[in-house]
């Protein structure tokens, strides 16, 4: 074995507990904080171009650096390329019922080609590209949404980003308390360091490839049930369950088997995910008195039987699935939120990456056969 390397035993399935970098965008110590800033204040305030500003530029904008910055989002949003619009509708009329995961990921890489973008470039350059994308994606998967229901591609609305998104996926005017949530949701899921996603644009990144190949590897990598995908299983094992009698019968029947319950435990936090904690407080007291009460109050019983039964709280897609389904939302739409939320920390990272940058190339441990000799196919037999 070379000498250099470590004993079989030293190595870090997943890569837990390694450091692998070090970034000035977020920390997890403590309390999530986004450029120095907790996360509380943050997410109360439910401002999301606040927010990504902040990831982008390290510092919260001026009231005139806001009108601004929201007026580029805007717009980008409103000038989607009609030839990535005209592929999305011919994939959609071939397969009407594919992950909106895969059109926002096809999309992505089109927009990369549309706008020649096969190097990273300067800062500038970096920063103009993660506007227009935070501002192109939500765009995107509006229009997926309706070019799967066969009607035309609507015009996008104005406002924020939470407002217009919303309303374009529920097809009605929102009230200000359910763009509060939902602002407050995407600035939840704007960014957590070096998690699975982030990790994959920067690597992508560190080879000196494009801002968008680096985001279009984040989606891939965002898809996985194990990482923003779990949002989506939490509302179907929600369904699964059912009646609060349920609750205990189906838990053991998880645990027999070894599943994992989605939406609960946390790689990084042990002692409970503050995202969820705030968001659940918020959820509960937007379904007070509605007949989406009764959900929580199912929600709640799980999750007093995962701490009683395996020491486990819950993480942010927890509360988030249940915010979503009491807006009305699609279940295929909650992970695709996650990503016009996080396109904003991914390509925060991308600009750091490129900035600093050094090739990630991990090593690894070799567990194959031992060294032996190759046989000709000839003297292989038959």
């Amino acid at each position: 074995m070379n000498a250099s390397r470590p004993a079989s035993a030293d190595f870090a399935r997943g890569l837990a507990g390694v450091v692998a970098g070090q970034t000035a965008i977020s920390s997890l110590e403590g309390t999530l904080r986004y450029r120095g800033y907790a996360i509380e204040p943050l997410a109360a305030a439910g401002d999301f171009e606040d927010v990504a500003y902040l990831l982008l530029y390290g510092e919260l904008p001026t009231r005139s650096e806001h009108v601004a910055f929201q007026g580029r989002i805007a717009a980008a949003a409103r000038t989607v390329d009609e030839a990535v619009i005209d592929a999305l509708a011919r994939l959609a009329a071939r397969e009407p019922h594919a992950s909106p995961m895969d059109a926002l990921r096809t999309g992505v890489s089109m927009l990369g080609q549309v706008a020649r973008d096969d190097a990273p470039g300067t800062r500038a350059d970096l920063l103009a590209r993660s506007e227009r994308l935070i501002g192109q994606v939500p765009a995107l998967l509006a229009a997926w949404i309706d070019l799967t229901a066969g009607r035309a591609v609507a015009p996008w609305p104005d406002g924020p980003i939470a407002a217009a998104l919303l309303a374009r996926l529920t097809g009605r005017t929102p009230p200000p308390e359910h763009v509060a949530i939902f602002g407050t949701t995407l600035v939840l899921y704007a960014e957590h360091e070096f998690n699975a996603s982030t990790f994959a644009a920067r690597t992508v990144a560190s080879t000196g490839s494009d801002l968008h190949s680096a985001v279009t590897a984040a989606i891939g990598a965002l898809k996985g049930p194990l990482h923003g995908g779990a949002n989506e299983r939490v509302l179907e094992l929600l369904g699964e369950i059912g009646s609060a009698e349920r609750v205990e019968p189906w838990l053991h029947e998880q645990f027999a088997a070894k599943r994992v319950v989605m939406g609960f435990g946390h790689r990084v936090y042990k002692d409970g995910d503050v995202r969820a904690t705030l968001l659940g407080a918020m959820c509960r007291a937007m379904v007070r008195g509605t007949p989406a009460e009764s959900l929580e109050q199912l929600a709640d019983r799980v999750e007093r039987m995962m701490l009683d039964r395996k020491s486990l709280r819950p993480n942010l897609d927890w509360p988030a699935a249940r915010v979503y389904h009491a807006l009305g939302l699609p279940v295929k739409v909650f992970t695709p939120i996650f990503v016009v939320a996080r396109m904003s920390g991914w390509t925060a990272h991308v600009i750091e990456q490129v900035g600093d940058n050094r090739l990630i190339r991990p090593t690894s441990i070799y567990a194959g056969p031992a060294p032996r000799d190759y046989v000709a196919i000839a003297a292989r037999g038959d």
